[in-house]
């Protein structure tokens, strides 16, 4: 009796540790498209936002965001589940916006700075300091190249893994790692040059 309660506690211990987003993708495998919904709406908005700053166009990005969905339901079955749910659908932006770029100039998108910024309860000096930094930020993300633009996005507004961008960009760990290194370089140069100081972390 009291094994068979043991094996019960293990094996609900295993479904509590079941990654949700594994499992819809698994449901989704089945042709369920309620577990579809759910993560259409868990991605939607990472995935355009991010499909805009590859691709500079809010009408290209949303369909590339539809697109994205649309193979990940066609791929679902395919899926060995042997990395996670955002690092696969990412993968399949990234080629989808590769391959509708292919033949064009990189797109300098004016984005957000990529650091966290002071609190909105500082001095109107910190205040205007911040919006120089912000200013600076974006000058200097522009004069990234695009590897280095795509490795700043993915790591600080989606919070990916190096490993994880490895996996989405298709390139080892230590280049992404390298490349991470150069661009905060750069940005740290662009914000001396603008009298600004602070580690980019």
């Amino acid at each position: 009796m009291q094994v068979g309660v043991l094996a019960a506690g293990a094996k609900l211990r295993m479904q509590e540790n079941v990654d949700p987003e594994l499992e819809w993708i698994r449901r989704i495998a089945a042709g369920d498209r309620d577990a579809f919904e759910k993560l259409y709406a868990a991605y939607q908005t990472r995935l355009f936002r991010y499909l805009l700053r590859m691709v500079g166009d809010t009408g290209t990005a949303e369909e590339l965001t539809n697109d994205t969905m649309v193979s990940a339901w066609k791929a679902a079955a395919s899926f060995k589940g042997q990395s996670k749910a955002s690092t696969w659908l990412f993968a399949i932006a990234r080629n989808k916006a590769l391959n509708a770029m292919r033949g064009q100039q990189p797109v300098m998108v004016d984005v957000e700075a990529a650091v966290p910024l002071a609190a909105t309860s500082d001095s109107p000096e910190k205040t205007v300091s911040r919006g120089n930094l912000q200013a600076a930020m974006k000058q200097a993300l522009n004069q990234l190249s695009a590897d280095h633009r795509e490795v700043m996005e993915l790591t600080f507004y989606q919070e990916l893994s190096y490993q994880e961008i490895a996996e989405i960009m298709q390139c080892p760990v230590n280049t992404v790692k390298t490349r991470m290194f150069y661009a905060k370089k750069k940005l740290q140069e662009v914000l001396e040059q603008c009298g600004l100081s602070g580690e980019i972390a």
